[in-house]
């Protein structure tokens, strides 16, 4: 019973941990962003968004080949 403790705990800090990271990614794009809007550089604003709407894109398509394949 302890190491099903060990385990789920270990788990609960890697779940939290990796959400932190994202909430920090998210934050310093997004500041970036701004910044870069307020400042009138059009182009990373621009490039930025591509890049999140590419990422969207690869992993809803993923997500969508996986269900496709019977895998998810």
């Amino acid at each position: 019973m302890d190491d099903l403790v060990v385990s789920g705990l270990l788990g609960l800090v890697a779940i939290y941990l990796a959400l932190f990271l994202f909430l920090g990614a998210v934050y310093v794009i997004g500041r970036l962003m701004y910044t870069s809007l307020a400042a009138g550089d059009f182009g990373l604003v621009l490039g930025g968004t591509i890049a999140i709407l590419i990422s969207a894109m690869l992993y809803f398509g993923i997500g969508c080949w996986l269900r496709k394949t019977d895998r998810i």
